[in-house]
C-alpha cells in the first residue's frame, strides 16, 4: 500500500473505532492502541504509526498524539464508562471524513473487520500477550514457538510461561488464517 494521507489514516482509525464498538469493544486508548497495532502488523494495513514495547505491549506515542489531534478536530470524543475509563466515540465530523475517504475504507475493511471481530473485544490482558507475541514473533521471524514464548517471559515476567506459549500460538494460528493480510 501506498503511504496514505494523515486524513486516510485518520479515516481508517475512525473506520476502525466504529467496527470496534460494532464489536462490543471497550474503545479506550489501549485497546484501540493493540488494534491498531494488529492492523498494522499482522493484517498489513499501514497507519503510519511506529510503535515500542512499552508497559502494556506495543505502544505508539505518535498514534496517542494522533487521537488527541482528532479529539482537537471533533474526529472523535471521549466519554466516561464506569469502570473501565474514558472510551472513544466518534465525533462530530467523523462521518465527513469517513465518507470522503470510502474507498479507502472500502480497500481495507476486511482487515479492519477481523481486528473488531478477533481481537478488539479481548481484555486487555490477552491483548498485552497477542500484542507482544506478535512483537516478538516479527523481530524474531525465524525462531521457533517455544523460543518465542522464553523471549516473551524475559521481555514481561509477569505473564506466565504457560500464557505466553499460548499467546505465541494463537499468533500463529491468527497469522495462517485466511482473512489475515488482506487489506
Amino acid at each position: 500500500m501506498s503511504e496514505l494521507s494523515v486524513d486516510a489514516r485518520r479515516a481508517l482509525l475512525i473506520a476502525l473505532i466504529r467496527a470496534m464498538r460494532r464489536a462490543e469493544s471497550r474503545t479506550g486508548e489501549t485497546h484501540i492502541q493493540k488494534c491498531v497495532y494488529f492492523l498494522n502488523h499482522l493484517m498489513g494495513v499501514s497507519t503510519g504509526h511506529p510503535f515500542v514495547l512499552y508497559k502494556h505491549g506495543p505502544y505508539s506515542f505518535e498514534l496517542h498524539d494522533e487521537l488527541t489531534a482528532m479529539r482537537i478536530r471533533l474526529l472523535l470524543e471521549l466519554v466516561p464508562r464506569a469502570p473501565y475509563g474514558p472510551s472513544f466515540v466518534l465525533g462530530l465530523f467523523a462521518e465527513r471524513l469517513h465518507q470522503r475517504f470510502s474507498r479507502t475504507i472500502s480497500a481495507n475493511m476486511a482487515a479492519l473487520e477481523f481486528v473488531a471481530k478477533r481481537l478488539a473485544p479481548s481484555d486487555i490482558g490477552d491483548l498485552e500477550r497477542l500484542a507482544t507475541a506478535l512483537y516478538v514473533k516479527t523481530r524474531n521471524p525465524d525462531a521457533k514457538p517455544d523460543q518465542l514464548a522464553k523471549i516473551l517471559v524475559n521481555l514481561k515476567p509477569h505473564i506466565p510461561p504457560p500464557l505466553a506459549t499460548a499467546a505465541v500460538e494463537e499468533i500463529n494460528s491468527l497469522q495462517l488464517s485466511p482473512a489475515v493480510g488482506q487489506g
